[in-house]
């Protein structure tokens, strides 16, 4: 079935059954929503890491490349130096240091260039990752907790020198730590924390006082103690910089990674970098530089800063040393004890790193009119230890980063990573313009489309992204030459893809699709609290069993519900007008008192909560009094005794955990925001935005098959609109069915299909209320396919046959299509034009259509690139009337195509149906034809690899494939390309309807 002809693009078809007018929308807010959704915005528009390999760089490459990604309609780029990775053959040359003298003037450079062309640009504070450099000085570093350890039996007089703890040499295979040691070989800055004696005890549980605190016998390296009776163990904890580098800097980049816990740290790293920025542009305010930006967090040996006791005393109330064996693996009291007191020393690691890294980086970037951008939601562990509650951190940056996988692993196991919710979550709650994520990660290099990368990234929109950042997008130096040297981690979205000159509209689609999702507040009925535990990071979207399908939902944390959440009608609310209808607790014995206390007085202003009874306190801090004070409180919410399965408190109600989400959001009247008749519910997933004006709805088909069914959207008294990113036009639907839980449409969606439904003007019109064709029922939707559309006031029918519209004043509409022409298909030779210089001859001719690949010429086999397929066919005159429109169908290809037809330029099509409405240049006689498909570099690689050096097209410092680790590129298999077919013309008869059925 064909797609809406309006759009001509993608078939993700509405049942629109009606008058399909030009929207009028009101001045202001409607009117700058359609102009820019056909044309987005710079600031929804997809950016990408723009690699300097090797601190390489290279400034007209860089001009050129700049005005190619405005061209092709990216919004902008992160600056990164970092190292090539995988060089076997040693061919990327080492460019200078980052930021240093030329690597300023590129970075300059650059942003001048975006500034005069209107693209925004963010500068990646460190070489590679996460944040630091050769100016960080050691007290500045990455710090760690150290110990050395010295059995001494007593009673007896001690007095020697304590060992030092010995420091790891190297992070990784590849990287050494960085020791700056003085003269007496120990390093330039550490801190003797405590000297302590432990006894030899059962079990490792240390009670009472047996650890003692020995600190004060310890002087200038020296230790003199009267050693009680007894075999002993003496720990001297020492805390130092671990010397963990930058994980890939470029050869001349290296340096150590800061101490993220450090507010001195963060300051003199930020200040750094604003100071050379400022040498450099002067004031940022005119400039097309946006925010600094750090990746994620990987700073895997640290678990000190300086001055940690202190900290650590001030936040919790008590020291830590007589806790420290803790970190060693005793148990100090009791396990209870010791699982209190680490709480308290994760939670302090946590609340250190947000405040004296990321919000203080916001605060300083601020001062000097720039944003912070930051990957702080993970991956925690088991990938990275990060420390962070992670929706703190995210909501305390500019705008929240996440990160999302694609391919990333090998063919026979593919890593799974999706960082999306929680960072969309924190802004949501804190109010951020935008959800950012480094898109598409993978370790593939040159093996996909953009048709390849729709699933996932629509599966990232519904989760809330709403900016993607291209991982990555590299300069290419002209010595490295195409596809050139590279970052060996994908997926690469840059000049010297094979199918970059068709681009644009893949970018569109992002942008247009990022615009949308960017307006308003999200629409979510449930929040679910993930406790005040640290680490702490959210999981991936996904369905929970008690709440079912059609519903969506965010996840907060502590801070939200003690400093911004409150009730209004019933309704949890946020100051900028986000709102939920239930909070669900975690399944935790433990809460801190006074995040219940709030639940209390949010649950007696009239909320709803669902969550089983908390019995104590997580913290070491006051422990008894607190537990206390939770007991009290729990009584108070949930009743002594046993726990009843609903209470009212106040004005609002309690709900034990036993009960079924979706049933106490029913009981309170909210019905599914989008519920699905016909498949399975799960086949469909979405996301919904609400301006207060409209409501705007984006859906996606999770299967591989066409679904043709009727969604229930909880809008009332608005008609629908279907908004199609592909292509940035809109039509008004007025065929849909009011039921008592919002507004039914019908909608038949492609494999992977996606479109924006959009509820905006006031229901006053005569819509289609059912349709029937040969006595069968259409719509609402019953078991035959459904075999028509409507648009520009006509009814498109693509199979004959009796139809029979019935509309919402009770008028009927009876149509008897018999007389639609036969599919045409195009058989026979096709002309094939490659480009000079790639080892495809000039033209060639194929009988039939096959994949490149499958040629028996070397060079077309091998070629990556942009073919031109030539044809001529006839058509009829009765073939060319008002009555019929005219669809040409590609069938396959790979990756993307470019279609002209009699001169005239239709549309690039990115992924499947590859489909294209021809009506308007298709005329009677002999048509022309021209179809360029552009594929992957991949092939051009793998035939390259087993030519002579002084032959070969391509040049990389990758030498395997699809990963850089996997195969050498003669033996990567070659990548199906070309048009495939089979082309077909199909016809739809169009009939109009007259204006009382309108």
């Amino acid at each position: 079935m064909y797609k809406l002809p309006a759009t001509g693009c993608e078939k993700l078809f509405i049942i629109i059954f009606g008058f399909i007018f030009l929207l009028f929308p009101d001045p202001g807010f409607s009117q700058t929503l359609e102009e820019n959704f056909l044309d987005p915005p710079v600031s929804a528009r997809p950016k990408g890491y723009w690699c300097l390999v090797n601190g390489n760089f290279d400034l007209s490459r860089m001009t050129e490349e700049l005005r190619e990604f405005k061209d092709k309609g990216m919004g902008g780029v992160d600056i990164w130096d970092v190292a090539g990775w995988v060089d076997p053959d040693h061919v990327v040359t080492a460019g200078p240091p980052f930021m240093g003298d030329e690597s300023l003037g590129a970075i300059g450079h650059a942003i001048r260039e975006a500034t005069e062309i209107g693209l925004e640009v963010g500068l990646t504070i460190s070489s590679s990752w996460n944040a630091g450099g050769s100016w960080v000085e050691p007290q500045d570093g990455v710090m760690g907790l150290f110990r050395s350890r010295l059995i001494i039996e007593g009673p007896a007089q001690f007095s020697e020198a304590l060992p030092f703890p010995d420091l790891p040499e190297r992070y990784d295979r590849m990287s050494a730590m960085i020791l700056v040691k003085g003269a007496d070989g120990l390093p330039t800055y550490y801190e003797d924390v405590a000297v302590m004696a432990i006894p030899d005890v059962e079990d490792s549980i240390l009670f009472g006082t047996q650890a003692l605190d020995i600190s004060d016998k310890f002087r200038d390296g020296i230790l003199t103690w009267d050693v009680p009776e007894g075999s002993w163990t003496i720990v001297r904890y020492v805390g130092t910089g671990t010397g963990q580098p930058l994980m890939r800097p470029s050869p001349n980049s290296n340096g150590l990674m800061i101490d993220h816990f450090s507010a001195e740290a963060t300051t003199n790293h930020l200040m750094f970098f604003i100071n050379k920025l400022q040498e450099e542009l002067g004031d940022f305010e005119n400039t097309s530089l946006k925010y600094l930006y750090t990746d994620s967090y990987e700073a895997n040996s640290a678990v000190w800063t300086r001055g940690m006791e202190d900290h650590f005393l001030a936040r919790n109330g008590y020291s830590i040393i007589p806790y420290l064996p803790v970190l060693d693996g005793y148990t100090v009291e009791s396990s209870s004890i010791s699982d209190r007191f680490l709480f308290d020393f994760k939670k302090t690691l946590s609340d250190l790193i947000i405040e004296n890294h990321y919000s203080l980086s916001t605060e300083i970037c601020a001062e000097y009119g720039l944003g912070f951008n930051a990957e702080a939601g993970g991956p925690g562990p088991p990938i990275h230890n990060c420390p962070f509650e992670s929706l703190k951190s995210l909501g305390s940056l500019s705008v929240p980063r996440g990160e999302f996988w694609f391919n990333h692993g090998s063919p026979e196991k593919q890593a799974e990573l999706q960082i999306v919710k929680g960072p969309a979550s924190a802004s949501h709650l804190y109010n951020q313009p935008q959800v950012e994520a480094e898109a598409f990660t993978s370790a593939w290099v040159w093996q996909e489309g953009p048709g390849d990368l729709k699933e996932v990234m629509d599966k990232a929109l519904c989760e809330g992204l709403t900016r993607f950042v291209y991982h990555t997008t590299p300069h290419i130096v002209p010595e490295s030459g195409t596809p050139g040297w590279i970052y060996n981690f994908g997926t690469l979205v840059n000049t010297t893809r094979a199918w970059w000159p068709l681009s644009r509209p893949f970018h569109d689609y992002i942008g247009r699709s990022c615009y949308m999702l960017q307006q308003g507040n999200f629409v979510g009925d449930v929040l679910y609290y993930y406790g005040d535990q640290a680490p702490n990071f959210a999981d991936p979207k996904h369905v929970d069993p008690s709440l079912g399908h059609g519903y969506d939902y965010d996840i907060c944390n502590s801070d939200i519900i003690l400093n911004r959440l409150d009730v209004k009608n019933g309704s949890l609310v946020l100051p900028h007008g986000q709102k939920y209808e239930v909070l669900v607790l975690p399944d935790q014995e433990a809460m801190d008192p006074d995040v219940l206390e709030k639940i209390v007085e949010l649950v007696e202003m009239g909320a709803t909560v669902i969550g089983n009874k908390p019995t104590r306190s997580h913290s070491l801090q006051n422990f008894s009094r607190n537990d206390e004070r939770i007991r009290e409180l729990a009584n108070r919410l949930w009743g002594k005794g046993k726990e009843k399965k609903k209470k009212s408190y106040g004005e609002g109600r309690i709900y034990s955990g036993e009960n079924s989400i979706r049933n106490v959001l029913i009981e309170k009247g909210i019905g599914p925001d989008l519920e699905v008749h016909g498949p399975e519910p799960g086949v469909l997933d979405f996301i919904h935005r609400t301006t207060g004006d409209s409501e705007i709805y984006f859906v996606r088909n999770t299967t591989e098959h066409p679904l043709q069914l009727d969604a229930v959207f909880r809008v009332k008294q608005k008609h629908p609109e279907f908004w199609d990113p592909q292509t940035g036009k809109n039509v008004q639907v007025n065929s849909f069915r009011m039921e008592e839980g919002g507004v039914s449409v019908g909608l038949d969606l492609d494999p992977l299909g996606s479109m924006f439904i959009v509820f905006r003007e006031a229901h006053t019109g005569n819509p289609v209320w059912e349709v029937r064709r040969n006595g069968s029922l259409l719509f609402p939707l019953d078991s035959e396919k459904r075999t028509y559309i409507v648009s520009d006031g006509k009814f498109h029918a693509e199979e004959n046959g009796n139809y029979l519209l019935h509309f919402f004043n009770g008028d009927k509409l009876e149509m008897e299509i018999a007389d639609l022409p036969e599919v045409l298909e195009l058989t026979g030779p096709w002309e094939i034009r490659f480009p000079f210089g790639w080892g495809a001859p000039p033209k060639a001719e194929f009988k039939e259509l096959i994949s490149w690949t499958d040629s028996e010429d070397e060079g077309i086999k091998h070629f990556s690139g942009v073919g031109s397929y030539h044809k001529s066919f006839e058509m009829e005159d009765a073939m060319i009337n008002p009555e019929l429109r005219i669809i040409l169908d590609l069938g396959n290809l790979s990756e993307m195509a470019e279609l002209f037809l009699n001169g005239r330029r239709l549309q690039t099509l990115w992924n499947s149906p590859f489909e294209v409405d021809i009506t308007s240049a298709v005329k009677p006689g002999t048509n022309y034809l021209v179809v360029n498909v552009a594929n992957v570099i991949s092939n051009q690689l793998t035939g390259d690899a087993s030519l002579p050096a002084g032959l070969k097209r391509t040049h990389s410092n990758v030498t395997k494939g699809p990963n850089a680790w996997m195969y050498p590129w003669k033996e990567v298999p070659l990548i199906e390309s070309g048009l495939l077919g089979p082309v077909k013309i199909k016809f739809l008869k169009q009939i109009g309807l007259t204006s009382n059925q309108k």
